[in-house]
């Protein structure tokens, strides 16, 4: 069963939209060009959340939920105006921010699976 990524990260979360082409450059400024692959736009967005790595506290769930997804396997979530989709996080930073607070970032990356 696929989990679903439903905790609040900080506002400002940043995305991007890639777009994955070839080109070839045949000189004379003439470019040739077209999409790869079936899913030829992804999206990769960055988050932050602030709390406590005590038991129970938010920033600990996150940390656990990515942990548990090892950096190779997907969940579900959805971005900002988007629709839902599998992503992965491989790796997060975490910041001390002093009274036993931390910071906690991550990218996610979306990712297509067959169904």
């Amino acid at each position: 069963m696929t989990r679903t990524f439903s905790f609040a990260t900080r506002l400002g979360a940043s995305g991007e939209v890639r777009q994955r082409v070839w080109e070839n450059d045949f000189g004379d400024g003439y470019v040739q060009s077209g999409g790869t692959g079936i899913n030829t736009r992804s999206q990769e967005w960055s988050h932050q959340a602030v709390g406590s790595l005590d038991a129970g506290q938010e920033v600990c769930q996150i940390r656990d939920f990515l942990d548990e997804h090892e950096g190779y396997r997907s969940f579900l979530w959805t971005p900002p105006g988007g629709v839902a989709g599998r992503y992965k996080v491989n790796g997060y930073k975490l910041d001390p921010q002093g009274a036993g607070l931390f910071k906690i970032s991550f990218t996610m990356k979306q990712v297509f699976t067959p169904y």
